[in-house]
């Protein structure tokens, strides 16, 4: 049994918390587009979500994942041994994924799309398919970055998949707060993956400003951490106009609505706006934070 499998049935015995599975299914398929199909919905989608991430870990299939779960809730106190192992053998249909000796620990798989990652004890994705001195200095950047953020998701994950299965409002709050910062992450590695993409398949290389725009200056930008509470809502609530204007410019191409979406195509102007999006939503998780601690004092 391989290490994601014992993490899907850590899962099922934790009692399967539904946004905890999220991020499991995504860690597992490396899929972004998972947490736009399923964020939200765990009442109508909690069973499709239990049937993928069985699925995506090989160990049932569409007829045999109720049948794996209840065997696993079962099975629960019993440890991770010879006995749990035994699990498998249940499903005769179920097919594991087979590596000879050498390719043990240097297995590939598929990124967002199609980006790799060495699969080991700390997981690492990378985009490079050539020597990284081969390639320009912005796309070397994009290399790196994407790889060190990738590792901060893993351990993201790690953290969340290990939080106690309580509804305490602390637990709660902490298990929200990683959930916001991991799709954060999620946004930014697509936007890497894209510019990468854009360079392997058309041979453009970005403009290094519109990957990695300069923070904007503001003027009097207070310290958010000094902010009351009636200031840091006012400062939650502008950058979320700001985030709805841009989105606004995403979909229509225009500051205005207008009864059919134009959505602005991919490219360097898309790229810079989205950055922009992205930083203004970590600044949002930051104030929501800050925030808790005005939570029961009316």
């Amino acid at each position: 049994m391989n290490e994601n499998q014992l993490k899907v049935i850590g899962w099922i015995r934790s009692g399967m918390n539904y946004n905890v599975g999220l991020n499991l299914l995504v860690e597992l398929t490396h899929k972004q587009t998972f947490i736009n199909l399923f964020s939200g919905k765990d009442k109508a989608l909690a069973d499709k979500l239990a049937y993928e991430i069985c699925k995506a870990a090989m160990l049932a299939n569409h007829i045999t994942w109720k049948d794996f779960i209840q065997k696993v809730k079962e099975e629960e106190g019993t440890k991770f041994d010879s006995e749990t192992e035994g699990l498998l053998t249940d499903f005769s249909e179920v097919k594991l994924l087979k590596f000879k000796p050498e390719e043990q620990n240097n297995r590939k798989i598929s990124g967002p799309d199609s980006a790799t990652m060495t699969e080991s004890t700390e997981p690492a994705e990378t985009l490079e398919t050539k020597p990284i001195t081969e390639y320009p200095p912005v796309i070397r950047r994009i290399i790196h970055e994407y790889a060190a953020l990738f590792q901060e998701r893993s351990k993201l994950h790690s953290v969340m998949t290990g939080m106690p299965e309580s509804n305490a409002e602390s637990v709660c709050a902490k298990r929200a707060e990683l959930f916001d910062l991991i799709k954060s992450i999620s946004a930014r590695l697509e936007i890497l993956y894209s510019a990468k993409k854009e360079f392997d398949e058309k041979g453009i290389s970005p403009e290094e400003c519109d990957v990695f725009p300069p923070a904007e200056k503001e003027e009097t930008e207070p310290d958010i951490a000094s902010l009351d509470e009636a200031a840091l809502k006012k400062q939650k609530k502008n950058l979320q106009s700001s985030n709805s204007k841009d989105q606004t410019i995403l979909d229509y191409q225009s500051k205005e609505r207008t009864e059919v979406k134009t959505p602005m195509p991919n490219g360097p102007k898309r790229l810079k706006i989205e950055m922009r999006i992205n930083d203004r939503n970590k600044k949002i998780v930051e104030i929501e934070t800050l925030l808790l601690k005005y939570a029961g004092k009316e």
